[in-house]
Formats: structure tokens, sequence, C-alpha cells
């Protein structure tokens, strides 16, 4: 039982301590999942020995205590596992939608640096972690196309600022004459930031009304890295911004 508490503590202690790159998340889980392993075993191999002792089996209320203790155990870490996870350094992010295709794919998961922007400003290429004024309940996650005080527009799928096209081998325009994908110039304000999903013809962002501009107090990290993906040989990959 104190085996079981020190592990737990361990593993909600240590996860402050993990960067936010695939190996070493990786690395974390997996000494959580040999250590809880490792305890398992040891609880059926001592049960098995202790079964085959002669004498009187245990009182009930004492067996029934021990499993109380051993699940209030598991219930308190769980609460303040959950409590913990918003104030890490990393967090592991599920992909639901299609709109930042090819990048990150559709029931894909990427991992999330929540503390980049502490020490870095937003910049243009970064894909971001995001919530809406409007929508504060839901996380987005989309690319920076432009910055405060920039111009941009869209031409069948390929971005414009301040009247130049840049360089995005990273998108997928799809239908060139979608709705989307030809727009009219938009000035990006003061504070804020404009986003626009990878799958051009495919994604809702701020070159749509109801999405509209990314305020910066609202950016609360910057993917770095695919964690898992339908697509073999790609976890690890750096998706955060270009090169």
């Amino acid at each position: 039982f104190g085996a079981l508490i020190a592990s737990q503590a361990l593993m909600i202690g240590a996860a402050a301590f993990v960067p936010p790159r695939f190996t070493a998340i990786v690395s974390y889980v997996s000494a959580i999942a040999f250590v809880s392993l490792a305890i398992y075993l040891f609880c059926a191999v001592d049960a098995a020995r202790l079964a085959r002792r002669p004498g009187d089996a245990p009182r009930w209320y004492f067996v029934v205590g021990a499993v109380v203790a051993v699940w209030l155990c598991g219930a308190v870490a769980s609460q303040l596992l959950g409590r913990v996870i918003p104030v890490l350094p990393w967090r592991v992010f599920f992909v639901p939608s299609s709109s930042m295709e090819p990048t990150l794919g559709v029931g894909g998961r990427f991992v999330g640096d929540m503390t980049y922007f502490r020490q870095h400003p937003p910049a243009r290429g970064d894909v971001i972690v995001f919530r809406l004024p409007n929508y504060p309940g839901t996380i987005f996650v989309k690319r920076i196309v432009a910055l405060a005080g920039d111009r941009i527009s869209f031409r069948e799928g390929r971005a414009f600022v301040n009247g130049a096209a840049i360089a995005e081998p990273y998108i997928k325009i799809g239908d060139t004459r979608s709705l989307f994908n030809n727009t009219q110039e938009f000035t990006v304000p003061a504070e804020h930031v404009f986003v626009a999903g990878d799958n051009r013809a495919n994604s809702t962002d701020s070159r749509a009304a109801a999405h509209g501009f990314v305020p910066v107090g609202n950016i609360i990290g910057r993917a770095s890295e695919i964690f898992w993906s339908n697509g073999a040989g790609r976890e690890g990959m750096w998706v955060g911004s270009p090169g």
C-alpha cells in the first residue's frame, strides 16, 4: 500500500519535469507503466504466497477496509492529476477534424508545449492551440499566418501577406474555387493573430466571421511533435513551425 501511494505521488510530481517532447513523454509513460506493473505483480505473488500459509483467513472487515483504502488512493490520485494537468509544461491533444491535414491527421495526437509563449512571441508559421472568446470551453489548433498589423488575403488557397505570397510547403489547397480559398484582404488588429488550417478548403478559421482573429491572450501553447498518428512512422515528427 505504501509502494502504491509512493508511486502515484511520484507519477504526479514527475510529470511537471517532463519536457514537451515525444521521446521524453514516451519514456515517462513507459516508466510509470513499468513501476505500476511491478507493484501489481508483487501484490499478486505476495497474495499467492500468503494464501498457502496455514492459519485463519483475515476478517471480512479487514479485507473490505483494504479494498476501500486502495480505491480511495486511486480516486485521490485521479483528482490530483486532474488539477495538475492544466499547469503542466506539456499536454497531449487529440485531433478531431481534418482542418490541419496533412500536418495533423484525423484521430491523431500531438504534443503541446504549454510554456513556449512565455518566452517567445507568436510568429508566422507557428501551429498553436488556443481558445476563442465565444467558445471558451473548446481548444482549437491552427497555424498562424499573419500577425498584428499585417494585411492578408487568400488567392486559390495561398496566403498573401502584405501583398506578397508566402512559402507554405505544408498546406493542402483542395478546391481552389472554394469560398475560403479566395477572400478579401483583412488587416489584423493589434494584440491579435490571423490563423488558418493547413487544409485550406476545409477549415473554419480566421477567414470566417464566426471564428475571426485570435487574441494573443487566448493562445495557450504551441504544437511541438506528433505523438500518435494513423500514418505509420510519423511519431516524433516536428510540426510546431516550419524548419
